[in-house]
């Protein structure tokens, strides 16, 4: 088999919220989603998607995706989508870093590969060893009286995970943790996620505040070793996110012993591919890891569902539903979702089709 054109979609995801803010200067009331799908000679084809939320967020953005199309497009025509490790390979000869441009390619391939052999990703991945991976969901930087309302609308809906959105101004910070920590019922977890914004000045500020609070610190700073500072003299468990870029990054993170939990972004790894290797290293040296990406639809949210099914459950602490944080839809039929749990298809592949009738004309087609 072997991969004979590449199609190209974008379009926008207005976020259901109204507007998403998690940082300072970083929201979005819209993001622009890419789409690939490969076709291939036996007639079979695949999709993938990347979403990543502007340039504000990560070193990616849709329009540097596209960009990176024609390169990737040229590296894997021609080469057999079902020998995913060869085109993974063929892509990073092609284009150094750029992962978030080569996610989607990848995860086109294992939906071809899924529908070739006849079985859904999960099982490609390692088989099904979560049945329903448990979500959290983000409380995003409003008003304190709205986060909480809206906690517990998600509370209501069956999630058991909230992820707190800080990075602002440390005292209200440290207001926001200690009131919203402090609903927690058993069972319940909280995540105080700075994305990156704070300095290790005032992350050791917050920390130290909120020293009593039952909450996990998530990616307080920018850098590794900024959080690894932080760490040393935070009492709180660790969860590292946006620093976390390669199997580079977990080997320090598993010789340092800098985090209990490690988010896994499908996009920022750069692919299934890459994912599962860094997955299997965390999970072997007793790390949890939470399996996600940053933003997307029904395409992202089924790679991500198929990502959580193949990890050992006592690994796998959360992801999230993506495409319930969107208006419109990048694919159908969308993932299921039930009692705060994310189920992978049991369809080849990834269960998932490209929904042509909101993704509308592509916007370049190769060759």
């Amino acid at each position: 088999m072997k991969i004979t054109a590449v199609r190209v979609y974008q379009m926008d995801l207005p976020y259901v919220g109204g507007r998403y803010d998690w940082g300072p200067g970083c929201s979005l009331e819209v993001a622009r989603t890419t789409v690939v799908v490969l076709e291939t000679d036996s007639g079979l084809e695949g999709c993938g998607e990347s979403c990543p939320l502007g340039a504000t967020y990560l070193a990616a953005h849709a329009p540097g995706i596209i960009a990176a199309a024609p390169t990737l497009a040229r590296a894997v025509i021609g080469l057999d989508p079902l020998q995913t490790g060869v085109v993974d390979e063929a892509m990073d000869m092609a284009l150094k870093g750029h992962g978030y441009a080569k996610s989607a390619f990848d995860a086109a391939c294992w939906d071809i590969l899924g529908k070739a052999v006849g079985l859904p990703v999960s099982s490609l991945l390692g088989g099904r060893l979560t049945d329903g991976a448990p979500m959290y969901r983000v409380v995003p930087q409003k008003p304190l009286e709205a986060s909480i309302e809206e906690m517990e609308s998600h509370r209501q809906a069956g999630y058991r995970q909230f992820q707190i959105k800080v990075g602002q101004d440390p005292d209200s910070d440290i207001e926001r943790i200690r009131a919203i920590a402090g609903l927690l019922r058993p069972g319940e977890t909280a995540f105080a996620d700075a994305n990156t914004a704070y300095s290790v000045r005032d992350a050791v500020r917050v920390v130290r505040a909120v020293r009593d609070v039952d909450v996990v610190v998530e990616q307080p700073c920018l850098t590794y070793d900024e959080c690894l500072q932080v760490r040393s003299r935070c009492d709180h468990p660790m969860k590292l996110d946006e620093c976390v870029t390669g199997l580079d990054v977990a080997a320090r993170i598993v010789a340092d012993r800098s985090a209990e939990v490690v988010c896994l972004k499908i996009s920022n790894l750069g692919g299934l591919t890459k994912s599962r290797r860094v997955r299997d290293f965390l999970v072997a040296h007793g790390i949890d890891v939470v399996c996600e990406d940053t933003w997307g639809g029904e395409i992202c949210t089924a790679a991500c569902a198929h990502f959580a099914a193949s990890t050992p459950a006592a690994f796998q602490l959360s992801t999230t539903d993506l495409h319930n944080y969107n208006t419109t839809a990048s694919g159908t039929p969308p993932p299921r979702v039930a009692e705060g749990r994310l189920f992978a298809s049991d369809t080849p592949g990834l269960g998932v089709e490209p929904d042509y009738d909101s993704l509308g004309r592509p916007v370049a087609v190769f060759p």
